[in-house]
């Protein structure tokens, strides 16, 4: 394939067109112009643009960074030449996915290109997968180190052996390494898996076995204590039998007790109301007439002896005034009162006194007598009312004791008999028994049947045997792998190292006469006349920039040797490259430009003037340069 021309809507590109010659093309353009955005441009319109990157932090995705500045849709044309016919080949943005619209036709005829799809154009169109490109012809100023890929492995392989593409030792390597992996990998995988299982299920097996010896220990100690709770339960049952007749028996007796002594203290009561008519006076009316009668003989004493001792006085007086004249030396002047006249005046009131006297004792007398009637009646009453009050006050005590033996014989027939501490310990133990039973049996229901955990072992083992041959059988095919890839890496990695070495030989003026390469593209290399390898870190950049280059034009030769021979893509590739080593590199693309086409994009002014007395070369100078 060779490329003629690209016109491009594609990030900083708007409608701009860039052609190229067939050999060797020397683009020229300054920094920030869009040369890496031409080199993306064409490996978007070979192999197309990933629409499913998404953005990382500093690293936005292709479709983010690239879409055109304008505004426009992205899209983009490339004319090649294929198989001695020009090809167009056009991308278009369509229903909102970029460049998702693909159509290749002839340009003579517009017909067009059978079997060229936008997935497949790229890698017919220069015969290897985008990854392999980017590997082998694709140079960039950051990225011409050479890394393992699967692809460029298949490539290599196929040159190297059966020819066939579909044949890399990494990759399969690295699906027997998950296969193996799958089934065990350390402590994970299949294998430790069901193993963990297989033990699992063999200690569950195990526990099973004593749980169950365990619950018939149980079982049958639990029969022989449920045999004492019914002789303690029988025991019971007659003993409260027994206990409820004698309690209904005094429950009987207390009650007719209680109910006399209600009855005996309301017919006391009933009596007391009776004894008590309205016609007689109670002891208080008693006690008052008493009282009352004892005033009247106190006052008629009183009044007895204020009249006697009157009388008395007025004898005096009549004495005094009698025999006062004929007391000689008399203090007093009184008149002479005749006898005759005196002595009936007192005698009078003798009379009087006496009659005071005799009407006084017949009161008393009176009054003596209806005070002891009162006093007997009184007495009686109080007796009366006395013995009452004891019979019922000994009723009242009767009832609260016949009361509170009621209750007492209630509260005992409530309660019944209690069983002896043998009968509870057995009926605790017999519980306990039980709840352990219980717990055994949940335990056993977790643990699942033992025959289907026996089949499940069964299945487990069987399965773990298979994984394990499988495990064994896959070992056996890596160790067989990796013989026939030690012979297969025994044929290409000289030959890729023989042309990398004549390369880096050219470009160092014969410095370097040797180059080493293992699996991984870890690369050494030997000085000429020196015995010892050195590796790629004691390089100066320069060095390891041109043994990368020599590297990459080894492989490009490798994989797409010159029949199948696809452009060359530097990108500011040559920078390190010193003038003298410069010089060189661009002696050596300008012969191998004469198999294939190269495109050579630099920012600086060194190469246009190394390269200004090579009439083949095409020049190209974008704006600014």
């Amino acid at each position: 394939m060779k490329l003629l021309q690209l016109t491009a809507t594609f990030g900083c590109l708007q409608g701009d067109t860039l052609e190229f010659g067939p050999g060797m093309t020397l683009i020229g353009a300054p920094n920030g112009s869009g040369k890496s955005t031409w080199c993306a441009f064409l490996r978007t319109m070979l192999y197309g643009l990933d629409t499913r990157q998404r953005d990382r932090k500093g690293a936005p995705a292709d479709k983010n960074r690239y879409r055109p500045w304008s505004g426009s849709p992205m899209e983009g044309l490339l004319v090649c030449e294929f198989q001695g016919r020009v090809l167009e080949l056009r991308r278009t943005s369509a229903s909102g996915v970029p460049m998702g619209d693909f159509s290749a036709v002839y340009q003579d005829t517009g017909l067009a290109v059978p079997g060229l799809t936008g997935e497949t154009a790229g890698e017919i169109l220069t015969g290897v997968s985008q990854e392999v490109f980017d590997r082998s012809v694709f140079f960039r100023q950051t990225g011409l180190a050479v890394s393992q890929s699967q692809e460029l492995e298949k490539r290599i392989t196929a040159l190297v052996s059966s020819g066939e593409e579909d044949v890399s030792w990494t990759e399969a390597n690295e699906r027997l390494k998950t296969w193996l992996h799958r089934r065990r990998f350390h402590k994970s995988g299949l294998i430790p898996q069901l193993e963990a299982e297989e033990a699992q299920l063999q200690q569950t097996l195990t526990q099973t076995a004593s749980l169950r010896q365990d619950l018939a220990q149980l079982q049958a100690r639990a029969a022989g204590l449920r045999q004492q709770k019914a002789h303690w339960e029988s025991r019971l049952s007659m003993e409260n039998d027994k206990f409820q007749t004698i309690s209904q028996r005094r429950y009987a007796e207390a009650a007719a007790e209680l109910d006399a002594a209600e009855l005996q203290l309301q017919t006391l009561l009933a009596r007391q109301q009776a004894d008590a008519p309205q016609t007689e006076p109670d002891p208080d009316e008693l006690e008052e007439e008493i009282q009352d009668t004892l005033d009247d003989l106190a006052s008629r004493r009183r009044l007895m002896t204020g009249f006697v001792t009157l009388i008395v006085l007025l004898t005096l007086c009549g004495v005094v005034l009698f025999a006062a004249p004929h007391v000689p030396q008399f203090p007093l002047q009184l008149p002479e009162i005749p006898l005759l006249f005196l002595a009936p005046v007192v005698g009078v009131l003798w009379l009087l006194v006496l009659l005071f006297t005799l009407i006084k004792s017949a009161c008393d007398r009176r009054d003596t007598k209806a005070l002891d009637e009162l006093r007997a009646l009184l007495e009686t009453r109080q007796q009366e009312d006395s013995h009452l009050a004891q019979d019922l006050r000994e009723a009242q005590i009767r009832r609260e004791h016949a009361q509170k033996y009621f209750e007492a014989v209630s509260q005992q027939s409530g309660s019944g008999p209690y069983l002896p501490p043998e009968a509870e310990a057995c009926r605790a133990s017999l519980h306990q028994a039980e709840q352990e039973i219980a717990q055994i049996q949940g335990q056993l229901t977790a643990l699942g049947d033992p025959v289907l955990v026996d089949a499940r072992l069964d299945e487990i083992q069987e399965a773990s045997a298979r994984l394990q041959g499988d495990y064994d059988a896959i070992e056996v095919a890596m160790e067989a792998l990796k013989e026939a890839d030690d012979q297969l890496h025994a044929r290409f990695s000289p030959q890729l190292s023989q042309t990398a070495a004549g390369y880096f030989q050219q470009l160092t003026q014969g410095r370097f006469s040797q180059v080493a390469l293992d699996r991984s593209f870890n690369v050494t290399v030997r000085e000429t006349g020196a015995l010892a390898d050195r590796p790629l870190a004691l390089l100066s950049q320069g060095t390891a920039d041109q043994l990368y280059l020599a590297l990459r034009l080894a492989v490009a030769d490798l994989v797409l040797p010159s029949p199948q021979a696809c452009p060359l893509i530097l990108d500011d590739a040559l920078l390190s490259f010193d003038d003298d080593r410069l010089a060189v590199v661009l002696h050596l693309l300008t012969e191998l430009a004469e198999d294939r086409q190269i495109l050579l994009f630099t920012c600086q002014h060194r190469e246009f003037f190394m390269l200004e007395d090579r009439p083949e070369i095409t020049t190209v100078t974008l704006p600014d340069f």
